[in-house]
């Protein structure tokens, strides 16, 4: 079950690629970053393991890591091969790559990483500009994508105005941002600066207030 982000409570069957290209601070995933874990599939094998938890129910493959764009290659042939409907959870910092799977992925689900979820603000810069960069590209090749930022009870204001201000220059004001508390909630000293931030998206996009529903059901 999708348990974050538009297709929250959908039935999809998880892919997960092991091995991240980046090192930010907010993974809930820690054990898929490294590439040396997980176990390799040839396509057919793949779709026997996608056939063996198909149900009636069944929405959509959710494609994830890790980072799955750093198997990009792979990934189109097997969409190629096997046209499920898909959608991508990427950091979109590999905008070439992404641009790879622009006929095959039915949408994508993109994260914005902030200055805080880095200790190298280096890194963060050059990241935040790749993931400009795949917006474009998905402007351009008209592909079908929402956006999602993991926020924190300190996360400044000043800083997602930067972004909106970034985005209202390179894409359309329909697109969904999703705003993700980062969780447990307990972690969260004032609420209200959630509402703070949704107001502040609210003014340029349809945002939604979205947190991590599979954590509170306690379902991996």
């Amino acid at each position: 079950m999708q348990g974050e982000g538009k297709f929250i409570g959908k039935r999809q069957i998880f892919i997960r690629f092991a091995g991240c290209n980046i090192d930010c601070k907010y993974c809930d995933t820690l054990e898929s970053k490294s590439f040396d874990t997980g176990k390799s599939y040839s396509y057919e094998q793949l779709n026997d393991e996608i056939q063996s938890l198909m149900t009636e129910d069944f929405h959509s493959l959710e494609i994830t890591g890790g980072e799955p764009l750093v198997h990009a290659e792979y990934i189109k042939e097997f969409l190629n091969t096997y046209p499920y409907p898909a959608m991508l959870e990427t950091n979109a910092t590999l905008p070439d790559n992404l641009l790879l799977l622009k006929d095959v992925i039915s949408i994508v689900s993109m994260d914005i990483k902030l200055p805080e979820h880095f200790d190298d603000q280096l890194q963060w810069k050059q990241v935040y500009l790749n993931e400009l960069e795949s917006i474009r590209i998905m402007q351009k090749e008209n592909m079908d994508y929402y956006l999602k930022i993991v926020v924190s009870d300190d996360t400044p204001l000043e800083v997602i105005q930067k972004i909106l201000d970034d985005l209202t220059k390179i894409q359309s004001d329909d697109i969904l941002l999703v705003i993700q508390p980062v969780s447990p909630m307990e972690k969260w000293t004032d609420k209200t600066h959630l509402f703070e931030i949704s107001e502040l998206v609210g003014k340029y996009y349809p945002v939604s207030i979205i947190p991590q529903i599979h954590k509170y059901m306690q379902i991996d």
